[in-house]
């Protein structure tokens, strides 16, 4: 448990998990699909590239702190895979009817976002209030 509450770990985890999600977003537009099972239109591919874009400059940023985690950056990084994960729940529910997640592998890849968000994010709340601890006289 130890290891999983250290924000060193959990920089390099985020900085990874968003990598893979960068590689996805610049994926071409033909192998999204099977990559990730979404139903795409041509404004759903480009939202995707800028998407996958930002979630590089998050990896990057992870990563270059990886090793001397700022507690700002880490608060950001929280922010983000809790918003991320209810944005997806969210999304999944309103857009059910348009057929984006009709198929068993979009399903999977939406379950295993909402999962692995919500536990990197809680992870870094408690690693964070860990370091506050030890950080008080």
């Amino acid at each position: 448990m130890k290891k999983l509450t250290d924000l060193k770990f959990l920089f390099t985890v985020v900085a990874v998990l968003e990598f893979f999600y960068f590689v996805t977003g610049m994926l071409p537009p033909s192998l999204v699909r099977p990559a990730t099972g979404w139903e795409l239109n041509a404004d759903g591919q480009w939202i995707t590239k800028l998407i996958g874009l930002a979630l590089g400059i998050q990896a990057y940023t992870a990563w270059i702190f990886r090793k001397n985690p700022h507690i700002g950056i880490a608060k950001g990084l929280a922010f983000y895979q809790i918003a991320s994960a209810t944005i997806d729940w969210v999304m999944w529910l309103v857009m059910k009817d348009d057929g984006i997640f009709s198929n068993s592998l979009a399903k999977s890849t939406v379950i295993a976002a909402i999962v692995s968000h919500y536990s990197i994010g809680i992870l870094i709340i408690y690693a964070i209030r860990k370091s506050n601890k030890d950080l008080k006289i």
